[in-house]
């Protein structure tokens, strides 16, 4: 992982960034008030966008990075290259949890897609970027070629 600047991101990086930071706003986390927010790009160059939905038992709380997967699986691509995740965090940023990683190993086009963490202030302004991919974030992962 490394942090990096936006100015360094790619225009279309820079447009994730800035959708997973609107759609942020836009989670439903009344009991943790963890707000997440995720913007990807899929194989046909598309953006989906997903913000994480709490219930009250958290068991049936839908994730950010899911949700966007799961638009992105309704519009019948199944493959992402890049995905940006933005939640508040005073102190750096967070990366997908281990839930997410796996979903996002099962649907990225391999260990190379780009995941980019935004840390975020209570204003929703940029603190710190990290840019890593999914191979360096979960390399031992499993995948279909572990059932063969």
């Amino acid at each position: 992982m490394k942090k990096v600047k936006l100015s360094h991101l790619s225009a279309i990086d820079r447009r994730l960034v800035r959708e997973a930071i609107a759609v942020r706003e836009k989670a439903y986390a009344p009991f943790s008030s963890y707000k997440c927010g995720a913007a990807l790009l899929d194989v046909k160059n598309r953006i989906h966008a997903g913000c994480n939905i709490e219930t009250v038992d958290f068991t049936l709380t839908t994730h950010a990075e899911m949700d966007a997967i799961n638009g992105m699986v309704k519009s019948g691509v199944l493959q992402l290259k890049t995905l940006a995740v933005a939640v508040l965090a005073v102190n750096g940023f967070a990366f997908p949890c281990g839930l997410c990683r796996q979903k996002i190993r099962e649907f990225s086009i391999g260990d190379q897609a780009k995941i980019i963490a935004i840390g975020v202030d209570a204003k929703g302004r940029i603190q710190q970027l990290g840019l890593t991919t999914i191979g360096e974030l979960y390399p031992l992962s499993f995948t279909s070629d572990c059932l063969a």
